[in-house]
């Protein structure tokens, strides 16, 4: 089996070899979405290249205006249902990024690029031979992958009651890429949080056998298991591989709402925003939010909060 390093110098796997998979019955589909993806679909505009780290400065500005944007940037992006927590990726499912649809070398550096960001978050990382859980789809045919997807692997969107129903159609609605997120609970010292009650519909009931009396920690908390990031072709056009690389990044290290409208702000989610408000990579909004996400407490009932304290500190000290 063929491998790749990543910019660690870690062993990672080489495009289009499923190491293993997030299901039993995802096997079979891994290696049936690389033929799909990759059957008529072109390579993105421009070819990889090595990647160029930018800097904002920020300038002489009313620090209370720097507040308050950031606070809106962060309302709009960050999907915390209720007192939950804001689903990232624990050491209890490391991240393990796959990617399927391109030629292999430009998905290793896809792949390189999204795990060194990931890297300088602090997310963490999974070992080398891990179980795909971050699947990175390129293909002109979303509409074909997802069919194809669904019957072989019935529980791909996780429980649809808990995910609901308005969400799965956004979901499958046309975009240039399109973010699912599974998640799983957790109780405070790590335990998966949830009972099997039917072993045929795999419903699960959550008992919290850790629960304490507390106004500032949630009992439990929220961590990502996998995700799908679906990429069309037919919308990168003027998109580079950096920028493709940075937007994944972004929207895979933590559960996001990508469709949010940040026009306003420094981000690589306005990528496909239009009137050349795309920047070449990763912000320095970007950059500090994912430190955020994964510094602040999971379990902390005022992690938004946090976040929006941490990013102020580091874009204008």
């Amino acid at each position: 089996m063929a491998d790749s390093t990543n910019h660690a110098g870690e062993r990672r796997p080489r495009l289009g070899v499923a190491t293993a998979t997030a299901t039993a019955t995802a096997t079979a589909m891994t290696f049936a979405l690389m033929g799909i993806a990759g059957a008529d679909t072109p390579p993105p505009s421009e070819a990889p290249k090595a990647a160029v780290d930018s800097t904002t400065v920020v300038g002489q500005r009313d620090r209370a205006t720097i507040e308050r944007e950031i606070g809106t940037f962060v309302n709009a992006i960050a999907l915390k249902p209720g007192s939950e927590s804001l689903a990232r990726w624990q050491l209890q499912i490391p991240l393990c990024p796959l990617v399927a649809g391109m030629p292999k070398s430009d998905g290793e550096y896809i792949l390189s690029r999204v795990s060194k960001i990931a890297a300088a978050a602090g997310a963490p990382l999974a070992p080398e031979h891990c179980k795909g859980n971050f699947y990175i789809i390129v293909t002109s045919d979303p509409e074909g992958v997802l069919k194809a997807w669904s019957k072989r692997d019935v529980r791909m969107f996780g429980d649809e009651a808990d995910q609901g129903g308005t969400t799965i159609r956004e979901f499958n609605a046309a975009s240039p890429v399109r973010v699912w997120y599974n998640t799983e609970f957790y109780e405070l010292d790590g335990t998966p949080l949830g009972n099997p009650v039917d072993t045929t519909s795999l419903s699960t009931i959550r008992t919290d056998l850790s629960a304490r009396a507390t106004r500032i920690e949630t009992n439990s908390y929220r961590a990502l298991s996998s995700a799908i990031a679906i990429i069309d072709t037919r919308h990168l056009k003027d998109v580079s591989y950096g920028q493709m690389a940075s937007y994944v990044a972004m929207v895979g290290l933590v559960q996001l709402r990508p469709q949010a409208n940040v026009d306003y702000a420094p981000t690589i989610l306005n990528l496909f925003a239009g009137a050349g408000k795309a920047p070449p990579g990763l912000t320095a909004w970007d950059e500090s939010f994912l430190k955020a996400v994964y510094a602040t407490r999971i379990t902390d009932k005022a992690q938004i909060a946090a976040i929006k304290t941490a990013m102020v500190q580091d874009v204008a000290p």
